[in-house]
């Protein structure tokens, strides 16, 4: 959790409940089990998603699901999460920031194919993470 932190350059504490938002977004859009395998090899994987839970988005999640249909589902499920961070205090490029690094410490817990995967979840998450393999951290 501290290579996210620093990468992100966040609180501890928000980064706990941003990283769980994360977490648990990238489960629930996950079909092929990679994110539950992930996410149980990952020691407090689950403390962060439990404590994303007490975090809400005041509205901003039924907006954007009423949106869907005009601007596509993957986009809509990925603005739901950008909003859910905003409202944590998490910027964009912290968003972005996150993001690279949980998918950087999947190539750690699940191997490269495992976290091509999870990119593939939505076209829109492959958009904003897709780095060359040079550019890659390694978490």
């Amino acid at each position: 959790m501290s290579n996210v932190t620093a990468a992100a350059k966040l609180d501890p504490t928000v980064a706990k409940a941003a990283i769980g938002l994360v977490l648990r977004f990238l489960r629930d859009e996950d079909k092929s089990g990679n994110m539950q395998t992930m996410i149980a090899k990952m020691p407090r994987a689950q403390e962060a998603i439990d404590a994303s839970l007490s975090t809400g988005d005041g509205g901003v999640t039924q907006v954007i699901e009423g949106m869907t249909s005009f601007i596509g589902h993957g986009r809509a499920d990925l603005n739901i999460l950008a909003g859910q961070l905003e409202k944590l205090g998490v910027s964009e490029a912290q968003t972005d920031a996150l993001v690279r690094e949980v998918l950087a410490r999947a190539e750690n817990v699940i191997g490269v194919e495992g976290a091509e995967k999870i990119r593939d979840i939505l076209p829109a998450l492959r958009e904003r993470t897709d780095l060359p393999t040079d550019l890659r951290r390694s978490a």
